[in-house]
């Protein structure tokens, strides 16, 4: 976003990028390859992916099979300072671009804070919670809300996809640095 314009709508879908495919990058993760998720009266949690560690091996437990059938992985890059989620109808904005940092005020603007979010690790699950999650992923869940690692926001019904969302980098930077993760309602 250039200097003194305010953002429409919280992201362009010009900008957007499809996100990586873990399986690709690391092929015994267990992670899912789908962009999408769906929200049917859930919250969905936001959290760094540092708090569910192993849980993801072996592929066959309770935890793991629940993550890959309704959670998304995405890579970001290490943002240890608390970042604002908005929503404004289509998206939820998770505005981790570095280049935004002074500007995150204009996004309040043309959406609402709807959580605050850090990430140690460099990568997110989205995660709808339903009611039969399994009980050691809830628990891990919970310790990531109570270290505010993690967000539970609630978005209205329907099916999301991820993406980034990539703005112009200055030569000799890491792409990662410059994007958002935009989450867009089908």
């Amino acid at each position: 976003m250039p200097p003194n314009r305010k953002p429409l709508a919280l992201a362009d879908s010009k900008r957007f990028r499809t996100i990586q495919d873990l399986t690709k990058m690391r092929p015994d993760c267990g992670a899912s390859i789908d962009d999408f998720f769906v929200i049917d009266n859930e919250l969905l949690l936001i959290v760094d992916l540092v708090h569910i560690g192993s849980i993801l091996n072996p592929y066959n437990s309770p935890s793991a099979s629940y993550i890959r059938t309704h959670g998304v992985i995405v890579h970001s890059h290490i943002c240890p300072e608390l970042r604002p989620i908005f929503w404004g109808k289509p998206f939820l904005l998770l505005p981790l671009s570095c280049h935004l940092k002074e500007n995150l005020a204009d996004y309040e603007d043309v959406g609402n804070i709807v959580g605050n979010i850090s990430c140690s690790s460099g990568s997110f699950l989205m995660l709808p919670i339903r009611e039969e999650i399994p009980t050691p992923l809830g628990s891990l869940m919970d310790d990531a809300l109570t270290k505010k690692s993690g967000a539970c926001v609630k978005i209205p019904n329907g099916t999301y996809r991820v993406f980034y969302e990539q703005f112009e980098t200055p030569g000799g930077v890491k792409k990662e640095l410059y994007r958002n993760i935009a989450v867009q309602k089908q």
